[in-house]
């Protein structure tokens, strides 16, 4: 670092919170990528869609799902874009297609601790970053080839230019902040608009200007951002459906389709094929549930099956069946889709809790005790930040509590503004107990002593007298107190429904909460510095435990690929669906396998099913053409018996396997599709495909067209 002086530089030793700062982001890091091969390709469908994309130019810009670039995949491209990219330079492998979501968890953490301690001073911001490194959902998107962390750090990146404006009163950093936040739309559509009534509200209340002049400036931010946003959309759909990919998760073959059905109202509602059109289904509102060491719920035993919400049975294996021979992966500690019944009490139930719900309690309790009114009236910066980031909160935290349909790492939307919050709150209340013997020694005490984030200290040293000014100030760190007592209550209470770490962990986060209370009630009587700083450090402990295990269990195990969720109920699943190495439900076995790579035949596609999880891990070990012609989801209309019968007179289709899956649970055009392929096309004995691994199961009937 540099420190410039009259005529010269002079370099100044860096002080301790900018080693602390290096040290997280280092932490970071590493809980992010250490040992992430151990994860293979991770999500096949997205790694499929990866090596289709590094292919050609074609395939990269419409990210197509298989090489012949037939369909592409339910999913903008930006995100892919950055991982085919990273698979360019590095090659393509599973590592590879992870680092850029890495890089965004450890960047996000950066900008987490610029944002916070800008306004409440380096601890605080210190304290906002390491909270967000060690949720779990951030560790668990930030291994996975999911997208998220690449949008959460995005958004993040519009906040930063957000504020910029408003500090400024310069509109083109508004500009700004609408070109991220379309950026974001790019990454994973809907989804980045959950931060817009946060930057609207925040702007129209704080930017300087006249209010006229503050619409106008949004409204102008608003058509930008939408510009930006519907740039790639549009491009799809102006292009001639016969030039581009089918996309993937419609009916009409349209990108705008794709933004406000199935990633869009289909998530509000749960009407998802993925979920059986049904929506996700729990326990009570506020419930737990035991969990045995195998992940098992109430002790199942082995070799039993059980039954889980949604009406989905689980097997020995660990792997569950939707009813219709579809296997849909591991059912993680009420992981998978078992997302809970729509309340205000969802993010608190044993599915969705352990994923980013430890500090909820007392980021909510925070939010309350250090909003000012006086000091918003004054649109005071630390109130601003606060406005925003409980606006993120209130508006994630909305509609998780009752949308339909989402997977449990979504929850990492709403980490941000956990852990701003919830470290402003952290660092606000330990000041109080620092400052409330420091302030007597002298005959007024200042600001300086106590720099609470909010600034109410002087605001309410200066209204009453100073006989009295204890006693009202000692009710907000009362409340953070009770609040941050309160969640350490609760993760006891989540960790106890897991009898595999119950053991070690609920004493973990219990001795050090009661030894904490204990060190605190001593320094109040004592005054003795040393008794505050190990309870500080007692109370962290306790309230991060949990937590940070939770954290720990992606880097240390394989994650489910698909449907990924954080905690130790998986610790003794390896391979499950999506990851690469286990077999997907409907993934051909390897004896099929290598009978199509024995016969391809140059020109054609190597084999043409109904979903893609069958083909994936073919495209992703050979990087030959495959047609998937349903799509993720098995009910694309991209394939019809005309368009059959042109591919089948081109060449291009000679290997075509039905299954139970073709047309999708909705059926589609499976009937007419299959009646056609029976009847014009050569059954391939089984006994030439089928590998003995799979007992003479296979995914399904694999039939041979002649070029006519």
């Amino acid at each position: 670092m540099r420190e410039k002086l009259p005529g010269k530089e002079k370099l100044v030793k860096p002080k301790l919170p900018f080693w602390i700062l290096i040290g997280i982001l280092a932490l970071s890091f590493f809980l992010n990528f250490w040992n992430i091969g151990q994860n293979g390709t991770g999500n096949a469908y997205y790694a499929a869609c990866v090596k289709s994309m590094t292919q050609s130019w074609h395939n990269f810009f419409f990210a197509s799902f298989d090489p012949a670039g037939m369909v592409s995949v339910d999913k903008p491209p930006l995100g892919l874009w950055m991982q085919a990219l990273s698979c360019k330079v590095f090659g393509y492998s599973g590592w590879a297609m992870l680092l850029p979501q890495a890089l965004a968890g450890t960047l996000s953490c950066l900008l987490i601790y610029l944002l916070t301690s800008r306004y409440f001073k380096k601890p605080a911001g210190l304290t906002a970053a390491f909270l967000f490194a060690v949720t779990p959902s951030v560790v668990l998107v930030s291994r996975n080839s999911t997208m998220d962390m690449q949008l959460i750090f995005w958004l993040l990146l519009s906040v930063w230019f957000l504020m910029k404006s408003i500090d400024t009163g310069k509109w083109r950093w508004l500009l700004v902040c609408g070109v991220l936040v379309g950026v974001g739309f790019n990454v994973k559509m809907l989804q980045a608009y959950l931060i817009v009534p946060a930057i609207i509200v925040t702007y129209l209340i704080f930017a300087k200007e006249k209010f006229w002049k503050r619409f106008a400036a949004g409204v102008v931010a608003a058509v930008v951002m939408l510009g930006v946003s519907f740039a790639w959309v549009a491009a799809v759909d102006l292009t001639p459906a016969s030039e581009r990919p089918y996309v993937d998760s419609t009916t009409n073959n349209s990108a705008l389709e794709l933004v406000f059905g199935h990633n869009g109202v289909e998530r509000l509602t749960g009407q998802d094929s993925m979920n059986d059109g049904k929506k996700g289904s729990a326990h009570g509102n506020f419930s737990f549930n035991r969990f045995d060491g195998s992940g098992s719920r109430n002790s199942a035993k082995s070799g039993t099956n059980f039954r889980i919400p949604g009406n989905s049975t689980v097997g020995p294996a660990g792997r569950t069946d939707d009813g219709k021979g579809q296997m849909m992966g591991r059912q993680q500690g009420g992981g998978g889709n078992d997302i809970g019944t729509a309340s205000i009490f969802r993010l608190w139930n044993d599915s969705l809790y352990g994923q980013g719900s430890w500090l909820l309690v007392f980021a909510i309790v925070s939010l309350a005790v250090c909003l000012s009114w006086k000091k918003l009236k004054q649109k005071d910066a630390a109130q601003r930040s606060l406005v925003f980031w409980g606006m993120w909160l209130l508006t994630a935290g909305v509609l998780f509590s009752f949308a339909g349909f989402f997977h449990a790492y979504y929850l990492c939307m709403i980490a941000p503004p956990v852990a701003v919050i919830a470290g402003v709150g952290l660092t606000e209340l330990f000041r109080f107990f620092h400052w409330r013997w420091v302030a007597p020694k002298t005959a007024e005490p200042q600001a300086e002593q106590f720099p609470e984030a909010t600034g109410q200290t002087t605001e309410l040293m200066q209204a009453v007298p100073a006989s009295k000014r204890f006693r009202l100030q000692e009710v907000r760190p009362w409340i953070l107190l009770a609040g941050l007592l309160a969640g350490i209550i609760f993760s006891i209470i989540y960790v106890y429904q897991y009898a595999s770490v119950s053991g070690w962990l609920v004493p973990l986060i219990l001795v050090p909460c009661i030894a904490g209370i204990a060190l605190l009630y001593i320094y109040l009587k004592s005054a003795q510095q040393e008794f505050l700083r190990v309870a500080v450090v007692l109370l962290v402990i306790s309230m991060l435990a949990g937590s940070a295990y939770w954290a720990w269990t992606p880097v240390q195990t394989v994650p489910n690929a698909t449907m990924p969720t954080a905690g130790p109920s998986r610790i003794s699943e390896k391979g499950g669906m999506g990851v690469s190495g286990g077999q997907q439900g409907g993934e051909i076995d390897s004896g099929l396998e290598a009978y199509l790579k024995k016969n391809y035949q140059e020109g054609s596609f190597l084999l043409t099913t109904c979903r893609s999880s069958t083909v994936a891990q073919l495209i992703i070990g050979t990087g030959l053409p495959c047609y998937a012609y349903g799509g993720f989801l098995g009910s694309d209309n991209s394939l019809t018996v005309e368009r059959l019968k042109a591919l089948v007179a081109e060449g291009k289709v000679t290997y075509f396997l039905l299954s139970e899956q073709n047309g999708g649970p909705n059926g589609g055009s499976s009937s007419s599709l299959t009646s056609y392929v029976e009847q014009n096309a050569k059954k391939i004995d089984p006994s030439k495909y089928s590998s003995s691994s799979t007992n003479g199961h296979s995914a399904g009937t694999l039939y041979q067209f002649t070029k006519s």
